[in-house]
């Protein structure tokens, strides 16, 4: 009689116990995407201010040159 009474416990914490395993890799998983994202803005934001000193380096030789031409 005891065994029989315990089963449908002993399943529901089974249960329990598979789905707290899967909600514990969901948000190691997303960690572990957010971590990357926020790797790839930094890398982005580097990129970004790279482009923009070239190109005003570019536009500033050109108007330098211009204006000697002149």
């Amino acid at each position: 009689m005891h065994g029989t009474v315990m089963q449908p416990v002993k399943t529901q914490v089974t249960s329990i116990l598979t789905e707290l395993q899967q909600l514990t890799k969901k948000v190691k998983e997303d960690a572990e995407d957010q971590k990357l994202s926020s790797e790839w803005k930094l890398v982005a934001m580097v990129v970004d201010r790279l482009c923009f000193i070239v190109f005003s380096a570019a536009f500033v030789v050109i108007i330098v040159v211009f204006a000697i031409r002149l």
